[in-house]
């Protein structure tokens, strides 16, 4: 049987989890100076409640080999039994290191592991296809060599409503989050290949929306794969984005959403809205 293994920054909640049947491996958030299990002690709601008064910004602190340990040995109770682990990326988290430690001390061939190069709902988007394999009946094997090969088309755009977060994070330059804020810009965030930047600045939300719908509206959605949207507690934001991808004709309400959680929300703060996509190759 093949067991599916992610880290809580994919962003998928502990009941849909369930219902899924794949297993959660939590990160660590401590908030001045208090610690939280991502998704277990806090949930994004929670923790975007807390980012906006906390007094500095929260760290994240990945999963142990240890932990990864304890949770692969309980998973191969049976002789028969594989393990696909599906992580963040690892030049935005140390989490894959982690698991590959743990893997080290098993059978290679029971567990097979994916760095997504993604993060959250893109993260996500590889794990419904791992879910779709996995109830076709292929193995564990299988199914990390398909994810491997399309995890390299795996795209986010998404667009920030504030840029405090950045700003907080070091992820921005005080002159631009100064200018950026009086001047109404907007970045057009993307993320490819583990690496976050700023795809477009456009003058206002709406332009960012409509930047992103008219984009993606030239072809650029792999059609074999459904993309998946993704927000941080805005949803009058969320139907302002689904009406302009309606607009240029796409089928927004046929994707799949994701609440955006603890890493990717530190820095993005509430406010971010996108989509994941794979593209076409």
């Amino acid at each position: 049987m093949v067991k599916i293994v992610l880290d809580s920054t994919t962003d998928i909640s502990p009941r849909e989890a369930r219902e899924l049947g794949v297993y959660v491996a939590p990160l660590t958030v401590t908030i001045d100076g208090n610690e939280y299990r991502d998704g277990v002690d806090l949930t994004p709601a929670q923790f975007f409640e807390k980012l906006q008064t906390c007094k500095s910004i929260p760290t994240t602190s990945q999963v142990n080999s240890a932990g990864f340990m304890d949770l692969f040995k309980s998973l191969l109770s049976e002789p028969e039994d594989e393990i696909l682990g599906i992580f963040i990326s690892s030049r935005l988290s140390g989490t894959f290191q982690s698991a590959s430690i743990a893997r080290n001390t098993f059978p290679r061939h029971s567990i097979h592991l994916v760095d997504s190069g993604s993060g959250s709902f893109g993260t996500d988007l590889l794990v419904r296809e791992a879910l779709r394999l996995r109830d076709q009946g292929c193995r564990a094997e299988e199914i990390a060599r398909e994810l491997n090969r399309i995890k390299d088309r795996v795209r986010i755009l998404a667009t920030l409503d504030t840029l405090k977060f950045l700003l907080k994070g070091g992820r921005l330059s005080p002159t631009s989050a100064i200018v950026g804020t009086l001047l109404h810009v907007k970045p057009i965030m993307g993320v490819s290949g583990g690496k976050i930047e700023v795809v477009k600045k456009v003058r206002g939300t709406a332009a960012a929306h409509a930047w992103i719908a008219s984009y993606l509206s030239q072809g650029k959605i792999d059609p074999r794969y459904t993309p998946r949207l993704g927000s941080a507690q805005c949803p009058e934001l969320l139907r302002s984005f689904t009406r302009c991808l309606k607009e240029k004709g796409l089928s927004p309400e046929s994707w799949g959403h994701t609440d955006i959680g603890v890493v990717i929300g530190t820095h993005t703060g509430p406010g971010c809205v996108g989509v994941a996509y794979i593209e076409r190759p």
